[in-house]
């Protein structure tokens, strides 16, 4: 009798110990699309460097990536991909041409990579080599 209460307490334990899923549902493709503001939360949120940069992805597989600083607005464009792997989802960016406000760990290239977490946020993928920035999708 002890050796089927271990078994069950066993079988309880191995279920319970498994993945542990996120109530939060993952945004559905077709809102991938539109404005994109750089999010910042805490003692950085009125810093005028945490909200200068926004992305608006359109339908049509382009992109804007928008600065706003010190008065000056700076545009760059290009398109994007969409590439889902194991339950991961990228944001793959390829610009028209070379600006140094491309967040790039490649140095001069012309891709930027951003994911999509479990929040529904993008996050920069350069985190380990430049400066890195995380996005919410406006309302």
């Amino acid at each position: 009798m002890k050796k089927i209460g271990l078994l069950i307490l066993s079988f309880l334990l191995f279920v319970s110990c498994g993945e542990d899923l996120d109530d939060k549902t993952p945004l559905p493709v077709s809102d991938y699309y539109g404005k994109w503001v750089q999010f910042v939360d805490g003692v950085y949120a009125d810093d005028p460097a945490s909200n200068q940069f926004s992305y608006v992805f359109n339908n049509d597989n382009t992109f804007v990536k928008i600065r706003v600083y010190d008065n000056k607005t700076t545009t760059l464009s290009g398109t994007f991909e969409i590439v889902t792997n194991n339950d991961k989802t990228q944001f793959i960016l390829t610009y028209s041409e070379y600006n140094m406000l491309i967040s790039s760990c490649s140095g001069g290239g012309l891709k930027e990579s951003f994911t999509l977490d479990k929040s529904s946020y993008l996050i920069d993928d350069a985190s380990a080599c430049d400066r890195s920035y995380t996005f919410k999708k406006e309302k």
